[in-house]
């Protein structure tokens, strides 16, 4: 087999990064690939940088649009592919060389709707730093609902079915340091997710990270559960209400971090305890270990 695989690069102001992550998709050992990198209304000069590959190889395309936003960026690549299979690659990660050719391996194993894999932490010079991001495998809408951990890395790290988009739809356009998470719902509440046990990407930190704006993550993720709610996808209201309670706790968490707003923290450890009293546990659990 040799499906036609859609690579769709979102990237805004990503000179410093993009001529790096478009080499590590050319760069890959399975090349029945095609490259479309969206330019969400970028201002820095990128596009000399696009240019340049798009004329050395036919594979690669360039679109501009206005800043609309990640959501907007993908779907647009989405609306102008063809491939079989379509991964996304944010603009500041990089692949390795096995990437595609090591999930279109997992995807002949059994039945599954989008496959990711392990993944490296890079700093802004691309030097790897400790730990590595991991997900899991099989029906996991009930354990992302929960926060039991990561259950499937990032953007980067995907490969999913043509006809698995197709069915779900796109991304949420109102969303943006959470879109991937509403995404991720969506495909983990019809479709088998699978695992590639082994790093076949790297995911770069730096100051410029979307989940450093911490209250544009919490209007997001709060839109998430209340979509999620409005579709049925917590199995009860015990369920629910647990689940609202870790989302809460990890809010708290952040504004008492990143956030350093101590306000904030303390109003969303209140709300963990309203909705689920038995959190307090958790709560206690996270002080010692000195979360906050």
């Amino acid at each position: 087999m040799n499906p036609l695989v859609s690579v769709i690069i979102p990237s805004y102001n990503s000179s410093r990064f993009i001529q790096e992550t478009i080499d590590s998709v050319l760069n890959q050992s399975f090349k029945n690939f095609e490259v479309i990198i969206v330019d969400d209304g970028s201002t820095d000069g990128q596009f000399d940088l696009i240019f340049a590959f798009c004329q050395k190889d036919e594979r690669v395309r360039y679109i501009y649009q206005q800043n609309r936003g990640v959501a907007s960026a993908r779907n647009a690549g989405f609306n102008h592919s063809s491939g079989n299979y379509v991964a996304f690659l944010d603009a500041d990660d990089i692949w390795l060389p096995e990437n595609l050719s090591a999930k279109l391996a997992k995807f002949e194993e059994r039945e599954y709707g989008l496959v990711h894999s392990d993944g490296y932490f890079i700093d802004e010079n691309s030097g790897i730093k400790e730990g590595l991001m991991v997900g899991e495998e099989g029906m996991l809408l009930i354990d992302l609902l929960e926060w039991k951990k990561t259950q499937v890395p990032g953007p980067s790290s995907i490969l999913v079915k043509r006809k698995v988009l197709e069915e779900i739809g796109p991304f949420d356009t109102n969303l943006s340091t959470s879109a991937d998470l509403d995404f991720f719902l969506r495909v983990a509440s019809r479709f088998i997710i699978g695992r590639v046990q082994k790093p076949t990407w790297k995911y770069r930190l730096h100051d410029y990270n979307m989940h450093k704006n911490i209250l544009r993550m919490e209007r997001d993720m709060l839109y998430v559960y209340k979509k999620a709610s409005l579709n049925n996808l917590f199995k009860s209201s015990w369920f629910k209400r647990k689940s609202y309670s870790t989302l809460y706790i990890i809010l708290a968490a952040s504004w008492a971090g990143d956030g350093k707003n101590s306000f904030r923290a303390t109003y969303f450890v209140g709300r963990a305890i309203l909705v689920n009293p038995w959190s307090l546990i958790d709560i206690i659990q996270r002080i010692s270990r000195k979360w906050f």
